[in-house]
């Protein structure tokens, strides 16, 4: 039987793996290394993991003041890059916050350098005894949820949701039910028991119950899981970086996702809506 070729409206994206240390200037030539690779194998989006522009196990102090000092700068050097490599790049970084504390946040650049979108992190990660509320500030929740920040590339609806954010599925029905095809997940998700085990059945149970893709990079052991990787509409994972730094690479088929939701039409289903909490 001979090979069924790509459809030519399929998108490549990828997830990278790699330390953010507190080096922005090695974390900078990583992202550099990784965009070129990306971008020679095809991929149209890249996608670097949460705090990949600053040691997330930094003080406070410290990460606002990076953000503060380095956060234009780091934008712009991943804006350079997008247009070098003709690439959509997608990044965890800090950014300047109101008070004295930093937003985790993620940024999104098109292949033309532009933002597509910003996100700051609206669940902070207060548990399993760390406290992230006590190094950065949490998004206000706004409107009709004006917070969730999505952006349309090559056709497809692309969705932000920051590592702990994964948690709550409501976050990612809201993104879908707003056109969201793909999940974008930037994670720092910190080694422990039974992490791993939570990371990846999250990951799939956020595809299967919303039949949607998800891609999502982490940071890599010690300190994170690793196990970045990109999930089909009916949770298979399709491509993933197990333990090492790297990229998983796969296709993104709108063709795939209508056909799981015309097997599985659980959205059209559902007897429910979500509002926010008071």
């Amino acid at each position: 039987m001979a090979p069924v070729s790509p459809d030519p409206n399929d998108v490549v994206i990828a997830v990278a793996q790699m330390v953010g240390g507190p080096d922005i200037g090695a974390n900078l030539e990583a992202i550099a290394r990784l965009t070129a690779e990306a971008a020679s194998r095809g991929a149209r989006l890249v996608v670097f993991p949460e705090a990949a522009m600053f040691d997330f196990t930094a003080s406070a102090e410290a990460i606002a003041a990076v953000a503060r000092s380095e956060g234009i700068r780091f934008e712009a050097a991943l804006r350079d890059l997008a247009i070098e490599h003709d690439v959509a790049i997608v990044a965890g970084l800090y950014g300047e916050g109101q008070g004295r504390l930093a937003t985790n946040t993620m940024v999104a650049w098109s292949p033309e350098g532009t933002v597509l979108g910003r996100y700051e992190k609206l669940h902070l990660y207060d548990a399993f005894h760390y406290r992230e509320s006590e190094k950065n500030q949490t998004a206000p929740l706004q409107p009709d949820f004006g917070e969730l920040t999505l952006f349309e590339l090559d056709g497809l609806r692309f969705g932000l949701m920051n590592c702990y954010d994964i948690r709550f599925p409501e976050m990612s029905r809201l993104l879908v039910d707003r056109g969201a095809d793909v999940l974008l997940v930037a994670s720092g998700w910190v080694s422990g028991p039974l992490k791993e085990l939570h990371w990846q059945t999250l990951l799939q149970a956020r595809a299967i119950e919303n039949t949607c893709f998800v891609a999502a990079s982490c940071q890599p052991p010690p300190l994170s899981v690793g196990h970045s990787m990109i999930i089909d509409p009916a949770g298979l994972a399709t491509a993933l970086v197990a333990a090492e730094q790297g990229l998983a690479i796969a296709r993104i088929s709108r063709a795939r996702l209508l056909e799981v939701r015309r097997t599985l039409p659980c959205l059209e289903h559902r007897r429910y809506a979500i509002v926010q909490k008071t």
